[in-house]
């Protein structure tokens, strides 16, 4: 992966301007991030994600909220503020102002990671869908590392901030008590190579925890032929959403 790309995947859910492709009605009030809103029904909240048109096929049964996250794609917007509990209370600040109590959260790569912090954080999910990051295990240390080797030479983003106020967070107790819904899915081939020598792996993290994780009362899915490319294919993660969440939401 390219710099730009693996910066992306690590630290940002998001490509700057893709709101602009987003065709719905922009919302959001003084001091809380930029969101948009469409469809109707239960509450889903997520970053925004390319390909234009991502969560279309979410629409028609459920209220998504599409939280604008380029702050993490701008090196020069607020990088020491953009603490975990920054950003979940930002995310909470939106859920507000978008008139919703109690909503699911789907997040993809560095959005499951916030998902994780969000539901350490407030009883107002109703669902959680990680892809692409392992709930136990994540290679939270590996992540830091290779952000903060990026920022000594120069590259510097939200990336550090973020993952150093996270330094120490007890995973397995944290996400050991959990009690909505939530699964955890990723590609059997999501291994990749970060800088010079970070290897992450996820896919294999979440095989290899998958046992204790659905003694937790986590639904795993490992899917196979993909890497962390599957997190740009609405094709393929949008059913799964539908599977798991339908039963929750619509009942």
């Amino acid at each position: 992966m390219k710099r730009r790309e693996m910066l992306q995947t690590l630290g940002s859910a998001s490509v700057l301007g893709l709101l602009s492709n987003v065709q719905s009605t922009q919302t959001w009030a003084q001091d809380v991030r930029p969101f948009t809103v469409r469809g109707s029904g239960p509450a889903l909240i997520v970053f925004d994600r390319p390909p234009r048109g991502y969560y279309d096929q979410l629409t028609d049964r459920y209220r998504v909220v599409v939280i604008d996250n380029s702050a993490f794609d701008n090196p020069s917007a607020n990088i020491a503020s953009r603490t975990a509990d920054r950003e979940c209370a930002d995310i909470l600040a939106v859920a507000d102002a978008a008139g919703v109590d109690r909503f699911a959260w789907f997040g993809f790569s560095f959005g499951s990671v916030v998902g994780l912090q969000l539901a350490s954080r407030t009883s107002r999910l109703s669902a959680l869908v990680c892809g692409g990051w392992p709930p136990l295990g994540g290679q939270y240390a590996e992540t830091l590392a290779y952000a903060e080797a990026e920022a000594a030479e120069g590259r510097a983003t939200s990336m550090v901030t973020f993952y150093r106020s996270i330094r120490g967070w007890p995973e397995r107790e944290a996400v050991s008590k959990f009690t909505c819904p939530r699964m955890a899915f990723a590609g059997n081939k999501d291994e990749f190579v970060a800088g010079a020598a970070t290897r992450m792996r996820i896919g294999p993290l979440i095989a290899e925890h998958r046992a204790e994780l659905e003694r937790m009362g986590w639904t795993v899915q490992v899917i196979d032929g993909f890497g962390h490319e599957l997190g740009g294919r609405p094709d393929v993660i949008m059913p799964i959403l539908k599977r798991f969440l339908d039963p929750i939401l619509l009942r």
